[in-house]
This record gives C-alpha cells, sequence and structure tokens, in this order.
C-alpha cells in the first residue's frame, strides 16, 4: 500500500509581496474495473513571470488527474502510453486556454511546468515538461527520471502552455518495480539534486522516507503538516526563495 505526504508554501520572495504560492500539487489512488492500483503523482509551477500562474499550475494538475483517470477507467494499463500521455498535455493545454480565453487574456497569462508519474504494480510511466524534477527508487536503486529542462536562457524553462510543449515532453514507461518518488517543484531542486553529476541528494529525502516507511498511511497524513513546517524553515528559505512543493511516497 502506498503512502504518501505533500505539501506547497510560498516562497519568501511571495510572501514579502503578500502573493500566494503558484506550485499546485496532486496525489491521488485510482483504481480500475480490476482493482488494481495506480498512484498518480503531479506537480505544477506556475511562471513567475505570468500573472495567473498560480491558477494554470492548479488547472493543469487536475485537468491531468481527469485525463489520466479517463484512461485509467476506460482502457487497461497497457494503453498507458506516449500517445496517452500527449493526449493528457493537449487536454491541459485545452482547458487552460479555455480558461484564458474566458477572461480575455492568453494561454501565456497561464503558463506553468507539469510534471507527473502514473505507478501501477509493476509498470510505471513519468513524463514532465519544464524544471523541477521525480526521483524514483527500485530496490536501492535511485536515481532523476528527467534532468530539469531549461530554456535557452538562464532561470528560464519550458512550460505546457506553449505552442510547441509537445517538443519539450519528456516520456518514460518502464517495467521496473517503483517502490519510492519523489516530486517537487524547481524551488528546492538546487537542494536536492546533485548537479555536478546529476544525481539525487540523498541526505535531502531519506530521512523524511524513513519515517514514512515506518508509519501507516493514517499516521502519514498528519506528516504534510510537518512537511510544509520544514519547507518553509529558516534552513531551507535562506538558501531558496521561490516557492516550494515536494511529493513523497513509498510502500515499502
Amino acid at each position: 500500500m502506498w503512502k504518501r505526504v505533500l505539501a506547497s508554501v510560498a516562497g519568501t520572495s511571495h510572501t514579502k509581496s503578500d502573493l500566494p504560492c503558484q506550485d499546485h500539487s496532486i496525489v491521488d489512488l485510482i483504481n480500475d474495473f480490476a482493482e488494481q492500483d495506480y498512484l498518480v503523482c503531479l506537480v505544477s509551477d506556475g511562471a513567475g513571470s505570468a500573472r495567473n500562474g498560480g491558477i494554470g499550475a492548479e488547472i493543469a494538475c487536475k485537468t491531468a488527474l481527469f485525463n489520466i483517470q479517463l484512461t485509467i477507467n476506460k482502457q487497461q494499463s497497457s494503453y498507458l502510453d506516449a500517445n496517452s500521455v500527449k493526449e493528457w498535455i493537449l487536454a491541459v493545454q485545452t482547458a487552460i486556454q479555455q480558461k484564458a480565453t474566458s477572461k480575455q487574456l492568453t494561454s501565456r497569462d497561464y503558463a506553468c511546468t507539469l510534471l507527473g508519474t502514473v505507478i501501477a504494480k509493476a509498470q510505471a510511466l513519468f513524463f514532465q515538461i519544464g524544471d523541477g524534477a521525480i526521483i524514483a527508487s527500485s530496490g536501492y536503486a535511485q536515481g532523476v527520471v528527467f534532468w530539469p529542462e531549461a530554456g535557452i536562457y538562464a532561470n528560464m524553462t519550458h512550460f505546457v502552455t506553449e505552442a510547441d510543449a509537445l517538443t519539450h515532453l519528456n516520456i518514460l514507461i518502464t517495467k521496473s518495480y517503483i517502490d519510492e518518488i519523489a516530486l517537487f517543484s524547481d524551488g528546492i531542486q538546487r537542494l536536492a539534486l546533485v548537479y555536478e553529476n546529476q544525481t539525487p541528494y540523498l541526505p535531502f529525502f531519506d530521512p523524511m522516507l524513513e519515517i514514512m516507511r515506518n508509519k501507516s498511511q493514517a499516521e502519514c497524513i498528519e506528516l504534510d503538516k510537518q512537511l510544509a513546517i520544514f519547507l518553509n524553515s529558516h534552513e531551507i528559505n535562506k538558501r531558496t526563495d521561490d516557492d516550494k512543493t515536494l511529493i513523497l511516497a513509498t510502500r515499502r
């Protein structure tokens, strides 16, 4: 059984300006008709340059989850393929465009990244547009699924709202048994990744995962608050002023 925690907190650059967190995240456990469980995790980071980036991030996560549910409920796990992911991304783009049009704005005003996982018993699908990262573990082998993608300029990245977003879409499908994962927005990626060799910085994750391994899911729900406190701590905020989102899940 999967145990999971998640938290999103506003960065100090936003709190000083009395702005809300522009990240959004979702974790859900979906059952198909064969009673197989699928762990779905989604993280989206609204672009700081977009006036409604936080709204875009929320739409992206909710729309992606809805369409992932449709895929799982109408088909079988064998249909969790690259084409399905592209359909989810197109659905996200359509939803954001509809929202923008209703407000007489453009999709650029809702720009956001999107990364996600869909994990079954012995199959896992990962996808990502933009920065942030996904860490996956199989047994005791751990790694970064996709290295955060940057744009052509420093501190820039790609967004799901861009017309050519599919050209920047990373997809990985594996038959490996994934038993632990972490997803996070770019607000903590320099704390959670080792850039020299493009590996996860395990001391950032292991203490929290170790606690989760020894608790039930009901007990892990209480850890959401503790994770939020950690992400908003002085030790973290002195190293990053950006919004921060972290999802952790384990079935060990």
